[in-house]
């Protein structure tokens, strides 16, 4: 009652009011995150995350830093990136990268995802090198009290797998891989299946990457109308195959071979040999951060028609070749992918494709980030398109490859993140 009386008096005294109260709350009301975020000598981190990290799972096991939003913010910000090695598994490339109080420390490590793994392994493995990159970080400030260090020691499994198993390794560094798959949908009046199975036989060492896939798809669907019965079969049939050798830092070469059979493509069969040269600007072993390559390609292959073309040809060998120039960069500013390819055939200069490509996710400044991807494609090398129209059933089932002079593809997307410096916790109700 005594509040209603005071502030009946003066209406200016509730508006006054509720602007402290405002003001008031988020100062009292979120102590407990400025006690965790504040001036208590824990280090900032910025975890610039790729779609496969599970950030939950790190923010739930390393709590002794703050994680906050943006690079600008952070002490150290840890990038990640990962590089599949065929069928053996992944390498996982971490990027310590100090700000701030910590300019200039900068460190990088690896870890390596067997293809074994299973998903909890493999976040568990990179976690845990992630706790050891910021020990160093952690150890300039008081919290290295907190911190306590266990040795994982096994002197028979460290001789085995540092000095033995390199030695006697049974497989000689080849992976296999078999897999297989199908769909089924049927309904009163329509139904479709489709079946998928192959091989992957890889080997990947620094010196070697060889690859071996054969592979089997095949499709069908039916659809009933009042008029007719309408069913549509396809199939993409054949293998790749190369075989890379580096020869330094900057230079490497290698072998392709595909060949395939495909209803949509108009092939019944093809073979190519392909030997191509690359030249790295920077040194290989820099790729996971920064990369400018220069490849060229010159090969020469049958074809076989399922239809004559509009070449009016059943059957032909080609030669052909290709240089592309592309560059990818991730750094702590974002990622950055592009590159141009032209190609040709010899016998004829005129049926060539050039294609530019470029993927950009750019920091432009604090909270603010401009993402492009792009492909632009000028074709004229379609040289298995069957000739004559293709009827309507064709085209909307897709059953053949359509003429096209140029294929353009885009996105291109804004993004700005403001408010409280420090990330949200995680919290895994409902």
């Amino acid at each position: 009652m005594f509040l209603s009386e005071y502030f009946n008096a003066n209406p200016y005294r509730l508006i006054l009011y509720v602007l402290c109260s405002v003001i008031m709350i988020p100062v009292f009301g979120s102590s407990t995150d400025t006690a965790l975020s504040g001036n208590n000598n824990r280090i900032s981190v910025f975890l610039d995350a790729p779609w496969w990290l599970d950030e939950h799972f790190v923010r739930e096991q390393i709590p002794i830093v703050t994680y906050v939003r943006d690079k600008e913010l952070a002490d150290v910000h840890i990038m990640m990136s990962r590089h599949g090695a065929g069928s053996a598994g992944a390498n996982y490339a971490i990027s310590f990268i100090g700000n701030r109080r910590f300019l200039g420390e900068h460190h990088d490590m690896t870890y390596w995802a067997p293809s074994s793994n299973s998903s909890d392994d493999t976040r568990r493995g990179y976690t845990n090198k992630l706790k050891i990159g910021l020990v160093p970080y952690i150890a300039a400030t008081p919290l290295v009290n907190r911190i306590m260090v266990e040795y994982d020691f096994d002197e028979q499994a460290i001789i085995r797998e540092n000095a033995l198993e390199p030695e006697t390794d049974p497989w000689n560094s080849w992976i296999f891989e078999l897999y297989g798959g199908g769909n089924l949908s049927k309904e009163e009046l329509r139904s479709a299946y489709s079946s998928r199975f192959g091989f992957y036989a890889d080997r990947i060492t620094t010196d070697w990457k060889i690859r071996v896939r054969p592979f089997f798809n095949f499709s069908k669907r039916t659809y009933i109308t009042d008029q007719d019965t309408i069913v549509s079969s396809s199939h993409r049939h054949g293998h790749q195959a190369y075989v890379v050798k580096s020869i330094n830092d900057h230079w490497s070469v290698g072998v392709f071979n595909t060949s395939m059979s495909s209803t949509f493509h108009n092939i019944r069969f093809n073979i190519d040999l392909t030997p191509a040269i690359e030249y790295s600007l920077f040194p290989y072993d820099e790729a996971t951060r920064r990369s400018v390559t220069l490849t060229y390609r010159m090969g020469y292959g049958y074809q076989n028609y399922i239809e004559t073309t509009i070449f009016a040809k059943d059957s032909e060998f080609l030669w052909a070749q290709s240089l592309e120039a592309s560059a990818r960069f991730r750094q702590p500013w974002g990622n950055f992918r592009a590159g141009m390819t032209g190609s040709h055939f010899f016998h004829d200069l005129a049926i060539n494709r050039a294609r530019l490509f470029a993927n950009v996710n750019i920091r432009i400044f604090q909270g603010f980030a401009l993402n492009i991807r792009t492909n632009i494609d000028l074709i004229n090398d379609l040289i298995a398109i069957p000739a004559g129209d293709l009827t309507l059933e064709e085209i909307l089932l897709e059953q053949s490859q359509q003429s096209t002079d140029y294929s353009l593809t885009g996105t291109i997307g804004l993004s700005y993140t403001f408010g409280s410096d420090f990330s949200a916790a995680y919290n895994p109700r409902l």
